[in-house]
């Protein structure tokens, strides 16, 4: 499995920075992940008072905020496979599936909705079939991609 790598388990505390930022702005939630030495379809649940009340899949990008806005559009690619399963998951346990996108350089987290609890997309977003990196570790692979419009992120940063 890619997250037992060396770039698989940076990736994983770089998810980890980001669901301490995300539990900084809202103390009362907790991410709770899923295994990670195990294929889970999403990254974690996010939990209230003991219940799930959100799906979340998670993204970190090796690249800043400014980057992401000139360079590809202020647009988040993922794969169709990934925000499928994840509504899936969402639309099963009957609460919204929300991005984390994790920009490493800025130590920023930008947070977007991507579906409600009865699964219905809420995104501005395009689908294409495109060349993209096959995992972490590198390779590419045509497949269907997402391209997802993040100007209705909410953006957050540390409060420490």
């Amino acid at each position: 499995m890619d997250i037992l790598t060396p770039k698989g388990k940076e990736s994983a505390q770089q998810e980890i920075r980001a669901a301490s930022i995300f539990q900084t702005h809202f103390p009362d939630m907790s991410y709770v992940h899923t295994p990670k030495d195990k294929p889970a379809k999403v990254d974690a649940v996010l939990t209230k008072n003991g219940e799930i009340c959100a799906v979340v899949e998670t993204k970190c990008r090796g690249f800043g905020l400014e980057k992401l806005q000139k360079d590809f559009g202020n647009q988040w690619l993922i794969t169709w496979e990934k925000v499928e399963s994840a509504r899936q998951i969402a639309q099963s346990l009957s609460v919204p599936l929300v991005g984390f996108l994790y920009m490493i350089p800025d130590d920023t987290l930008m947070v977007l909705k991507m579906c409600e609890p009865d699964g219905s997309l809420c995104l501005d977003m395009a689908i294409r079939n495109t060349y993209t990196q096959e995992t972490i570790n590198g390779g590419q692979v045509m497949r269907n991609n997402v391209y997802i419009s993040m100007d209705d992120a909410k953006i957050y940063r540390s409060k420490q």
